[in-house]
């Protein structure tokens, strides 16, 4: 079905057997073996199918009733053929709870600089994106969806969202592909060792000294104001900025000093970042 839209090698990529989440049981199983487990279920068990399955209308149907009897007679080999695209024993260290300490995890989010991205032709970006989405155990692109988000790209912003990540890229701000899993989907949280405050976010951390107990952890409110050595500032516009995307915003961590809003933590987003403003102003 892939091919028919015009795809390319990868066209013939398929779901894994076990990726955290989802297990694909009957790869495991030799097509002889399938044969003979649906001949066992079809006499014991009574089988539902959707009323759709034989309508040829529709080309996942046609494919099944007119290409895939023409691979049968050809001695087409689906478990031989699925396995020469999956590795085994990447599977068994999935699985393998002994090796579970030893074993790294997929990065959560990635920003490819600006300038990164304007040098590049269009196969490059796909390849680019590709490439980190790999690392993040995901699947490519599908073609259709990254010409429509480099489209967007070329105007004010850019969002690509599926079922497991963010694509995300302001005019000049970089771009972010953002794991739906990433713990900076997790509201920060706070607690005090002795007379420090700490606030944990996105698996960083933010000390400051409070033994008056004056400072506090906060978030972003629309309309929303930071004081700043010439005044004061749209929280938002602050974000904007700093490139965060806008589906993040209301999850940056914000320092508070007595109820008032006096630094953005952007450090807690990425520890290349500096805290905004990277003086604290408590004038009265």
């Amino acid at each position: 079905m892939h091919l028919t839209r015009g795809g390319g090698k990868k066209s013939f990529y398929t779901l894994p057997p076990f990726d955290g989440e989802r297990f694909l049981p009957l790869v495991f199983l030799e097509d002889h073996e399938l044969n003979e487990l649906y001949q066992f279920v079809s006499a014991n068990m009574r089988i539902f199918e959707d009323e759709s399955n034989g309508d040829p209308i529709y080309k996942r149907n046609r494919i099944r009733m007119e290409l895939i009897p023409i691979l049968e007679r050809e001695k087409w080999n689906f478990f031989k053929t699925y396995w020469n695209f999956h590795d085994r024993s990447q599977l068994n260290l999935q699985f393998d709870g002994f090796s579970n300490q030893s074993q790294s995890y997929a990065p959560h989010l990635f920003r490819i600089p600006h300038d990164t991205w304007v040098s590049l032709n269009l196969s490059a970006k796909k390849e680019l994106i590709d490439f980190h989405l790999k690392l993040m155990g995901m699947y490519p692109l599908y073609k259709s969806g990254f010409e429509n988000f480099h489209l967007q790209s070329e105007g004010e912003r850019a969002f690509l969202e599926n079922k497991n990540c963010y694509l995300y890229k302001s005019k000049f701000g970089d771009l972010f592909i953002i794991d739906k899993k990433s713990p900076a989907f997790k509201k920060a949280i706070s607690n005090r060792e002795g007379q420090i405050l700490v606030i944990e976010w996105n698996q960083n951390r933010f000390k400051i000294n409070d033994p008056d107990m004056k400072y506090s952890l906060g978030s972003w409110h629309h309309g929303q104001k930071i004081q700043i050595r010439s005044g004061n500032k749209e929280i938002s516009e602050c974000m904007r900025e700093n490139g965060v995307p806008f589906f993040l915003r209301s999850y940056i961590p914000i320092l508070y000093f007595e109820n008032e809003p006096i630094q953005i933590l952007f450090s807690l987003f990425s520890k290349n970042e500096k805290n905004y403003p990277k003086r604290i102003y408590l004038e009265r």
